[in-house]
């Protein structure tokens, strides 16, 4: 016995060292990989993701939803919000669509280092020697950082500075200010057509919002402010979140022009006259056929299903019965299932006396009932129910006892006791 113990240790340890290899070796064969997501996505949990943004912003909105079709698609009514953060390849047609949206009573917020190509928006640079505005000058669509200090690449073309500015809420800038990183080398070029003036730094305008009809139309040249990795540093956070104070019936976070993009199905493609009228036709076309295929009314048995198994092998067995002269037999017969229906709900025993029959029944039927039992139960010797009866029964008493005895025996199958 002794012996064995060292061999049984041996194999727990084998097959434990088999086991924990094989989950290692599974878990580095099939290890997930990390998700790497576009910058500035709503739902990326990254560093230069948006989502603890997006996240705050549900806990006041009523709504907040992503949009991944075209800008064309927009809700029509209005009272709704479409923030676009550092979105790419936005093309003329669809800043006309989308003005023509805002006009309808909704609002925009576009966070954009160098938003270019915007009506009533015109950009300044800065210098990056003297750091002095020198007008808007041609560059790529998403800018670049070229602020003051030791610049640092963050990808997309993007620089970052390591300085910090002053940035002031609308138009004055005595005091202080709050503190907060920019990331980009142009302004807001000031005139009559920006309307209100959001936040400033010393060099220049960061963000104005601007009317569009009904609606309004807000540019901020700082969509770092929004990351994971930004929104609690500064004053990042104090500066963005003054511009959702409003509440809005929905809130769209513009993800097709980070490359999110759906299809719409094929119904969006017809107007909307046309799909509503197609679905009513279609409606009208299920109760029509409804109605033609429900029948109201008797339900009409084929004749293939009783062929046999109906009023046809009944007719053949009585006729069977006629020609041979076995009235009697069929009369016993009857007999025989009425006492088995007395036996099965009365409990009374097939070889019991028709005295007894009728002393069970006064108590369950009146007098009339008792009296016609007691006349077919004596048709044959009551205390030999399988005993023939008389062999000479006429066609006109035969029909009588039978109607008598199906009424007894349904009388008896509706009424259990």
């Amino acid at each position: 016995m002794r012996s064995d113990m060292p061999r049984m240790n041996k194999l727990y340890v084998g097959l434990v060292m088999t086991v924990i290899s094989f989950l290692l070796i599974g878990y580095w064969v099939v290890k997930p990989a990390l998700v790497d997501y576009r910058a500035y996505v709503s739902f990326s949990p990254d560093l230069d993701g948006t989502k603890a943004w997006r996240e705050l912003l549900e806990q006041r909105q009523s709504q907040v939803k992503e949009w991944r079709l075209t800008w064309r698609d927009l809700p029509d009514h209005g009272n709704q919000l479409l923030v676009a953060i550092q979105p790419a390849g936005i093309t003329d047609e669809e800043r006309a669509e989308l003005y023509s949206w805002i006009e309808q009573g909704n609002d925009m917020i576009l966070f954009h280092y160098a938003p270019r190509g915007w009506e009533r928006f015109s950009l300044e640079e800065l210098d990056p020697e003297s750091g002095i505005l020198q007008g808007e000058e041609q560059g790529q669509e998403q800018g670049q950082g070229r602020s003051s200090g030791e610049k640092v690449d963050v990808g997309d073309g993007m620089e970052q500075s390591d300085d910090l500015h002053s940035v002031y809420v609308g138009e004055n800038t005595v005091g202080e200010g709050l503190t907060a990183e920019v990331l980009t080398s142009y302004r807001l070029a000031g005139g009559p057509e920006l309307q209100e003036v959001l936040f400033m730094d010393d060099q220049g305008i960061l963000g104005s919002r601007v009317d569009v009809g009904a609606g309004s139309l807000t540019v901020i040249l700082a969509p770092d402010w929004l990351t994971n990795d930004s929104i609690l540093d500064h004053s990042h956070f104090e500066l963005v979140w003054r511009l959702f104070d409003k509440s809005w019936d929905a809130v769209w976070i513009d993800e097709t022009h980070h490359g999110y993009q759906q299809k719409p199905g094929l119904l969006v493609v017809y107007p909307a006259w046309l799909v509503l009228a197609c679905v009513q036709l279609s409606i009208a076309l299920l109760l029509w056929l409804w109605l033609r295929g429900k029948r109201f009314g008797t339900v009409h048995t084929p004749r293939a299903w009783t062929v046999r198994r109906g009023d046809e092998t009944l007719q053949a067995v009585a006729g069977w019965y006629e020609r041979l002269g076995h009235r009697a037999a069929a009369l016993n017969h009857q007999q025989q299932l009425l006492r088995q229906l007395l036996y099965e709900h009365w409990g009374l025993s097939p070889s019991a006396s028709t005295a007894q029959a009728a002393q069970l029944a006064r108590s369950r039927w009146p007098e009339t009932q008792v009296a016609r039992l007691v006349r077919l139960l004596e048709l044959g010797p009551p205390a030999e129910p399988g005993a023939p009866m008389p062999s000479h029964v006429h066609a006109k008493e035969f029909l009588s006892l039978t109607r008598e005895m199906s009424e007894m025996i349904a009388l008896l199958e509706q009424k259990k006791i």
